[in-house]
């Protein structure tokens, strides 16, 4: 005896796709930029952060400095926030310390004299909602490492640090401006930081 399969009617297949959503929904899924949207306290659908000049504790004059202009470079090519020029008009400030540096040798050459020097730097920053001052993310006490060589002179290594520090505010700049979308398009208790291999904890 043979059997025939019946078409799937419209209603079979509309049944199909709401068992879909359905699941799909019931698996706590999230779209991260339907989250962020929400998050918009501008209807802009993004949202706004200032950029507070950070504090520095160390005796480099001026890295608080390139740090600031760091991040408002990386977060003013994103498409996932809007730089605000004053704190008012944010919904959300950004600030950071620089607590010490040190410029410990990293490889020696003939004579023991170092060739190779790595600078360290111990930062931490905290993300302040502009409405309400709460801090809503904090991470401090962590430290970020750049290589660079020994020059022929002073001036020379002195370029090779003031550039191995630019660097390394650059890829802090690009760290940070990922651990804040990942960190506000995440929901109530599950928000949390992203690991980070670029960046390393103190012990």
């Amino acid at each position: 005896m043979t059997s025939t399969k019946q078409p799937r009617t419209p209603t079979r297949l509309f049944l199909y796709c709401a068992l879909v959503l359905f699941l799909v929904s019931s698996c706590g899924y999230s779209n991260p930029q339907t989250r962020l949207a929400d998050l918009d306290l501008n209807g802009d659908g993004q949202l706004s952060i200032f950029v507070d000049m950070w504090s520095n504790k160390t005796n480099l004059l001026g890295l608080q400095g390139q740090m600031r202009q760091s991040l408002q470079q990386t977060l003013t090519k994103s498409n996932r926030f809007i730089l605000s020029s004053s704190p008012a008009d944010a919904d959300y400030i950004l600030g950071g310390t620089i607590f010490a540096v040190e410029i410990p040798g990293l490889s020696y050459g003939a004579f023991d004299r170092a060739v190779e020097l790595r600078a360290e730097v111990e930062l931490g920053y905290e993300l302040r909602n502009a409405v309400t001052g709460k801090t809503v993310l904090e991470k401090s006490n962590y430290v970020k490492r750049e290589t660079f060589r020994v020059g022929n002179d002073s001036v020379r290594t002195q370029s090779n640090q003031d550039l191995a520090l630019l660097e390394m505010a650059d890829t802090v700049a690009e760290d940070i401006e990922i651990q804040l979308f990942y960190f506000l398009t995440r929901e109530g208790d599950s928000r949390t930081l992203v690991p980070s291999d670029d960046i390393e904890e103190l012990e």
